[in-house]
Formats: C-alpha cells, structure tokens, sequence
C-alpha cells in the first residue's frame, strides 16, 4: 500500500514537470523566425481614399539574415519604403520599420481591411532553399454609403434540343452596405416577354429568379437588363448577349468498336479499340464504358464538338470471347445517352487447330507505259497450318481469280493470270478459307506497286540496205517464150524505132530553120542606111545638093528617073515609105534626115533603062557608071 502511494506521487510529480516544461517550450516553438505587424491611420474612411500604413518586421530566428526580405502591399508591389527598395536583411533581435501612403479602393473597404505580404527564404531540414510569405492585415471601417448590386446569369443547358425547356437563372446579391430595393430584371423577347421583380435586398442578401423557355428549330438569344433604386438613386446593370444554341447531335458510330486480331492461341493477348467521333455541337462528359464479361472498363472521359475519342483495352483470352461495349455519354443538353457497340469476336485456338496461309504475289513488270495495259501476275499459296486446308479462294477485292481445292501442310500452289490493269497503283491479293472453328479468315498478300511511265520517243535512224550477193540473170531462149509476150517485144522495139526517126527528121529540120533565119537576120541588117551629119543631106531629092556632073552624067540620070517612074508597080505606092519631113523652123543644117531604098535599085537596073544602055556608046555607059558609084554610099557607110 505504501508502495503504490510512493508511486502515484512520483507519477503526479512527473507530470507537473513535464507541464512546466511544455509551458515555457510552446512560446518558442510557436514564435515565428520573422515577426510582421501593420497598422492604418485613419482606421475608418467614408470613401476611397489614401491611408498612412505602418509596418514593422523582426527578426526572432536567432541568427542573421543571410537572404534579405521584401515587402508587398495589397495589389501586390513591391514596398519601396521598406529596406532598400523593398527588400532588408535583419540581424539577430534586430527590426526594421517604415512608413508609406495607399490608396485605399472601395472593394477595400467593403472588405474592410488591408493585406500585406512579407516573403522570405528559409533552409528546410533537407538543406533545401524554400521561400516563405507571410501575410498580415489590418482593418480599415468604411463609414460611408456603397451601393454594389451583383447579378450572376446562369444558361442551363447550354446547349437545348429541339422541343426541350432552357431555364435562364438570374442571382442577386447585395454587396454594399445599403438596402436596395425595386429590382426589376427582364429577358430578350425570346426567352420572356415579362419582367419579373424584387422586392428589396438588404446589404449581404442574395436572391434568384427565373426564367423558362423552350427551344424551337432555331437559337434562341439571351440579354439581361437589371434596374434598381438605392436611396433616391437608380441604377442599371446590363448583361451581355449570350447565344443559346439548338442541339445538333453528331456521334459518328458505326462498327466503332475493333480489334488487332480475331485468331489468337491460347493464353495470347489481343487489343480492342474504342472509336467514337463527334461531328456535332453537344458536350459529352464523364462517359463511362462497360463490357458484360470484364465490367467496367473506363470511366471519366470527355468527348467535345469536332473531336474523337480513341480508347484502347489489351485482354488475355484462352477462350474464344465476343465483345460488346456500352457506352453510357450524359451531355450539356441534360440527357444522357447510352450506346451499344458492335460485336467483335476473338476465336481462341489450340495450336493444332490454327490455320495459316502465306501468299506471295509478283508481276512480270513494275512499270507501265500506256493504260490500260496487260500485266501478268504469279500468286504463290502456301499452307502453312498442322491440317489440310480446303476451298482457298484467291481474289482481288471483289474479283476472283482461282479457288484452290485442296491443300496438305507444307504444300505450295503458283498461279500466274494476266489482269488488264486499267492505272498505275498498289496491288494485295487475299486469300480466304474457313479455319478448324469454322470462321472464315482472310490473308493478305504482299503489295505491289506499278508505276506508270511514259514512253520514251528516241530518233529512229533509217535502216541501212544489206547488199545482197550479185545474182546473174540468164535470159530465157526465145523459142520458150510465150508467143503473146514475144509478139509484145517485137510490137515495142519497132515503135521505138520510129520515134527515134521522128525525132531525129525534127531535130535536122530545127537546125534548118535556124540557119535560115540567121542569114535573114543578117540580110535585114545589111538594107539599112547608116547615118551621115554633113551640111544638108536629102535622099529623096538629090537635086538639092550641088553635085558636079558631067553632061553624060546628067543625061542618064534623067532616063533613070523615067524609067523608074514607068517601071513602078501600084504595090510600090504603098509599100514605099514616106520620106520624113523637117517640122517648121528646124532646118537646121546639122539635122539628120533618113530614107529606105532597097539596095537592089543599084545592082539590077530597070529594063528600059537597060536597054538605054547597051544603044548609048560606051563612053557613055562608063561614064554613067561612075556617076552612080559616086552617089552610091559604100557598105563602110
């Protein structure tokens, strides 16, 4: 008994210790490094306006500063009052004080005190650089009137579908330190044609009102104006217009659920994958896909306007397994909508029991120059399955080409068509079969690329003739000539015979006539006078010119000139040419005068005048002669 009496005493004894202890430990542990206080004078403002803020920072961490401290105030710039330009490091025990003007703003006062920020950096017990704020404030009253009204317009939905109900919400708040009364809110037309009202708020209170409508073919349009009275003032708030547009649903569906592989062995691993586009103008959020054998499968997906969601899932199967997603996509219009994929079905199978085929396509050219062309293909088919495959059929899209009836394990089969290709591109062959489960699966070939390219055109030089060897030609006996040919040569030389005479008479007759017009080309030259410039010359009347004669002279010119006038023909009237005369005033001593006589007046005389002369003496005849000689010009002349 004493024992546990000594006990309890020590206990209590130990506990009063260990409060003294924490009693005078709390302070220190609780005391911050750096000590910050404010103050504002005035305290109290009946508006905005500026206050004297007083500061002062120490410095209780028990060693000094080695990074400076700075100072902030409200709108957060930097204090250049404090330190130097805002920033000071303080010793140990030491402070720092300092003084400087604000403006004080209304929300300021409304919230009735001011903030103030110290930031500092410290070393934490990782021997890492943390910087520290700390935050002060000090109050200010607001003894004036402020009259604030917030109004907050709230759409729901944003988006609305044809024939549903769109709510615009519309929330008042009194932010001043005055009643507001006579609220007074109204919609666009097509929203309300009615304004709806409020009564009074009181400094602090809030209210929501109302407004309902329903979405037809079209958007529909919302402005929010607000109009109140604070003491004998009034006020208006005006809201900007917001769009509410009609519902378009968009989701693009279809098979949007695949997978990489719909064969696999057992225990081998295939990846399905989730495709949804949205083509219209609704917000899809927190979708969530599921799966009736594995659950859930993703939760928390968005899908907005234009955009597609794309979701992948691996699954581990060792037995054949059909999937089929639901999707569950509330949206912005308040409807959720809910979505069933197509069926995707993966068939497990023991090794033995896989069917695989290899095909192998080639072409005899990879290159065409004219479309369409014919190009010639070899298929290779190869079975590569544990069991005989059967009914492979080999096709280009929707275009068979050869069914294979038959085929062992390890067996090949070629075959080589020719396609007319109607342009250049890629090319795969498929072959399809029904497998061990009875599921048709299909292989694709290899791929091949024609290409087109033009044909080239190149000079063509012409081909240079190949001198045979000399052939000698025999002729043929005439006796074994067929008559009618024989009679055809002997009719042909004979007319060549002819024309070669004909020919040759023409050519000496063209001689002929040539000569003979050269002599009268000559003859006609040879009629002519030649020109003389003397005193005075008249061929026609040689009376005119004093010519000295002798009396025998004189006599027979006489006779000639009269036997000339009986011997003239009536032809000789007209083709005698006139002697020309000299135009008035132009008897010019040195003119030229020219007359025609046939020469042959001199050579032949007339024949009564030649009969004259052989009667006359011959004295008389030479005499006569001479005469003539001397009147006569020579052919010199």
């Amino acid at each position: 008994m004493l024992f546990a009496l000594k006990t309890k005493k020590r206990f209590a004894l130990l506990l009063a210790l260990l409060a003294a202890v924490l009693f005078f430990a709390l302070p220190a542990l609780a005391e911050e490094p750096i000590s910050f206080s404010l103050s504002v004078d005035p305290a109290s403002l009946t508006q905005p306006g500026p206050v004297t803020v007083s500061l002062r920072v120490g410095n209780n961490s028990g060693a000094d500063l080695t990074e400076p401290v700075s100072l902030q105030d409200p709108d957060g710039q930097v204090v250049t009052a404090f330190g130097d330009g805002g920033q000071a490091l303080i010793k140990q025990g030491e402070f720092i004080t300092a003084q400087h003007t604000y403006e004080v703003t209304q929300a300021q006062l409304n919230e009735g005190k001011l903030t103030y920020t110290l930031s500092y950096n410290q070393v934490d017990e990782n021997g890492d650089v943390v910087v520290q704020t700390l935050a002060k404030s000090a109050a200010v009253a607001y003894t004036g009137t402020n009259v604030d009204l917030t109004v907050n317009r709230t759409i729901d939905p944003e988006v609305v579908r044809s024939g549903k109900t769109v709510s615009v919400q519309y929330e008042l708040y009194n932010a001043g330190n005055v009643d507001i009364k006579n609220i007074r809110v109204r919609e666009n037309s097509s929203i309300s044609g009615a304004a709806q009202t409020v009564a009074a708020l009181a400094p602090g209170e809030r209210k929501t009102i109302q407004f309902t409508a329903t979405m037809g073919s079209s958007a529909m349009t919302s402005v929010g104006r607000v109009t109140y009275t604070a003491g004998d003032e009034t006020n208006t708030v005006s809201l900007p217009e917001v769009i509410i547009p009609r519902a378009n649903p968009g989701l693009q569906l279809g098979d949007f659920l695949s997978a990489d592989k719909t064969a696999i062995t057992n225990g081998e691993t295939v990846t399905l994958t989730m495709s949804i586009k949205n083509n219209g103008n609704i917000t899809y959020s927190n979708i969530s896909v599921t799966d009736a054998d594995f659950g859930e499968l993703f939760t928390n997906l968005s899908l907005g306007p234009g955009e597609t969601l794309v979701k992948e899932k691996q699954f581990t199967l060792d037995k054949t397994t059909a999937f089929k997603y639901t999707v569950t996509l509330p949206d912005n219009t308040g409807t959720t909508n809910t979505v069933t994929s197509n069926e995707v079905k993966v068939s497990v199978y023991d090794p033995s029991q896989v069917l695989m085929l290899t095909l192998v396509a080639d072409a005899d050219t990879q290159t065409i120059s004219s479309a369409p062309a014919d190009v010639a293909f070899t298929l290779t088919l190869t079975n590569n399955s544990a069991f005989e495959a059967k009914n492979i059929r080999l096709s280009h899209g929707a275009t068979n080409i050869y069914t294979v009836d038959k085929l062992a394990p390890s067996e090949s089969v070629t075959i080589t068509r020719s396609f007319s290709v109607s342009q250049a591109g890629k090319f795969r062959f498929t072959a399809t079969a029904r497998d061990a489960l009875d599921n048709t699966v299909s292989f694709d070939s290899n791929e091949i690329a024609l290409t087109y390219a033009a044909p080239v055109v190149t000079a063509t030089m012409a081909p240079i003739p190949t001198v045979g060897p000399l052939i000698t030609v025999t002729p043929a006996p005439i006796e074994v000539l067929e008559p009618v040919k024989l009679q055809t040569n002997q009719l042909l030389h004979t007319a060549a015979y002819v024309l070669g005479g004909l020919f040759a008479a023409s050519f000496a007759l063209f001689l002929v006539s040539t000569v003979i017009r050269v002599k009268k080309r000559s003859s006609s030259k040879n009629a002519y006078d030649h020109m003389e410039l003397g005193e005075k010359r008249d061929y026609t009347e040689p009376a005119k010119y004093p010519v000295e004669m002798t009396p025998a002279e004189e006599e027979l010119a006489a006779l000639n000139r009269e036997e000339k006038a009986d011997a003239e023909l009536p032809s000789d009237s007209i083709l005698k040419e006139e002697t020309p005369t000299v135009a008035p005033g132009n008897d010019d001593s040195t003119s030229y005068r020219l007359t025609r006589q046939d020469s042959t007046q001199f050579d032949t005389p007339a024949p009564a005048v030649q009969a004259r002369e052989e009667a006359q003496p011959a004295r008389h005849r030479r005499a006569g002669r001479k005469a003539d000689d001397a009147e006569a010009p020579s052919e010199d002349e």
